[in-house]
């Protein structure tokens, strides 16, 4: 019979393209990923699974047969463990989670802690990637669950709104613009910024704002790209220009000063998860947790509004241009 830990490392292999990736991904030793390859091998009459090109190790065509089926034993295992865990009302099972770089520093830390104590013996893991990795892994249940910055077609994903966290412009504590009042978007002409990267959703929110307040592609020097708030952060502490971050990440940082700007971005998170495949129950609750009232009160103390308070107030939350 076919053991569990070696299909678990097999398919590591194949969606990372490595023994040493797969390895770091499972927390064993390279040599250990070889061996449940080679003991899975054997199993299957010494059938080889992989075959090396270049860096990468690609499945063979009876790897290729191996890849499906060893996805629905290791689902068939995961629910049999949790229907027996389930009699004595214990939720349990493995959810992978997937969230792009700015979204890990402003919701998982925040609510990780409080998943963890609600469900301690569900195992969960999670990948960090942009939101176009992110959707491909969501669609071949490479993850159950993604967090991305950019509303997706309900067609294919069940997606809930999160919340909305306002963008704050910031520089170092003692910068002149931290002083000076409200300013025009014609104050920040060839100042050096640091933005998220070029095309990804607050890159674009940003853009379309600074281009209505009249500011060019030319007008705008981009010093830095990064996706992560905490580089951000960082680089605005080093001297190395302006950033736009989440506010909520902003707090707790005295040496850093927001600018009062005449521009108004929030950025909004969603939840998504497959529309076609099943669930398992602790996907099911992982789901329900991250999108309850629990978790936006967890947010909502963050700084993150909630998407009643998006309705109440009447407004978009995506992009909107203070009127003075």
């Amino acid at each position: 019979m076919l053991n569990t830990i070696h299909l678990q490392t097999f398919l590591a292999v194949v969606e990372t393209g490595s023994y040493s990736a797969a390895a770091e991904r499972l927390h064993l030793s390279q040599p250990a990923v070889s061996n449940h390859i080679r003991a899975l091998e054997a199993q299957l009459d010494q059938v080889r699974l992989f075959r090396r090109v270049g860096q990468q190790m690609l499945p063979t065509q009876a790897g290729e047969e191996l890849i499906a089926l060893a996805r629905e034993m290791l689902e068939l295992a995961t629910r049999a463990e949790e229907r027996i865990r389930s009699l004595r009302g214990q939720v349990s099972g493995r959810v992978a989670l997937g969230c792009t770089p700015a979204g890990s520093e402003t919701l998982l830390v925040r609510m990780l802690r409080a998943f963890r104590d609600r469900y301690p013996a569900v195992h969960l893991s999670v990948s960090i990637a942009l939101p176009e990795i992110l959707l491909e892994q969501l669609a071949r249940q490479h993850i159950h669950i993604a967090l991305v910055e950019e509303k997706q077609s309900p067609r294919n994903w069940v997606v809930q709104l999160l919340g909305s966290d306002p963008l704050a412009l910031i520089a170092p504590r003692d910068h002149e613009l931290t002083r000076s009042g409200l300013i025009t978007l014609s104050n920040l002409k060839h100042v050096p910024m640091i933005m998220p990267r070029n095309g990804s959703p607050t890159r674009r929110m940003i853009d379309e704002s600074l281009r209505i307040g009249g500011l060019t592609p030319a007008d705008t020097y981009v010093a830095l790209e990064t996706d992560s708030a905490t580089v951000a952060i960082e680089a605005v502490r080093s001297g190395v220009g302006l950033a736009f971050v989440p506010q909520s990440c902003v707090m707790g940082h005295a040496d850093v000063g927001i600018v009062p700007v005449e521009m108004n971005v929030h950025q909004e998170w969603f939840a998504l998860r497959s529309r076609e495949h099943a669930m398992s129950r602790a996907v099911q609750e992982a789901f329900a947790f991250l999108t309850s009232e629990d978790a936006r009160a967890i947010l909502h103390a963050a700084g993150v509004r909630s998407p009643l308070e998006s309705k109440a107030s009447g407004k978009t939350p995506k992009m909107e241009r203070r009127r003075s």
